[in-house]
């Protein structure tokens, strides 16, 4: 089984690259609103049609996502809450397959 805490960075470090990608198109989208706005040229760039729902979604997957990094990254530095968790895992495991 892979070290969790190498997962945990994997996915705090894919979280971050999302983040880095969002912020940067919102940087483009100001600087093109920008440029409208002083008269200066701009490049014709698509604008998505996506909803604000659908981007709030992510927004707030992203956070569930660095939460949960977190969290594995905390559990794993420390053996007796992992030793904790497992248990509460396999005790909810065990009560889905029965019921």
């Amino acid at each position: 089984m892979p070290d969790p805490s190498w997962q945990a960075m994997q996915l705090a470090q894919r979280a971050q690259q999302i983040h880095r990608n969002h912020v940067r198109h919102h940087r483009d989208l100001h600087h093109m609103a920008h440029a409208r706005h002083t008269g200066a040229p701009h490049p014709h760039r698509p604008v998505s049609r996506g909803s604000v729902r659908g981007r709030g979604l992510v927004g707030f997957l992203l956070l569930l996502l660095l939460v949960a990094v977190a969290a594995v990254v905390h559990v794993a530095h420390d053996p007796e809450l992992r030793t904790t968790v497992e248990t509460f895992a396999r005790d909810l495991l065990s009560k889905a397959q029965s019921g």
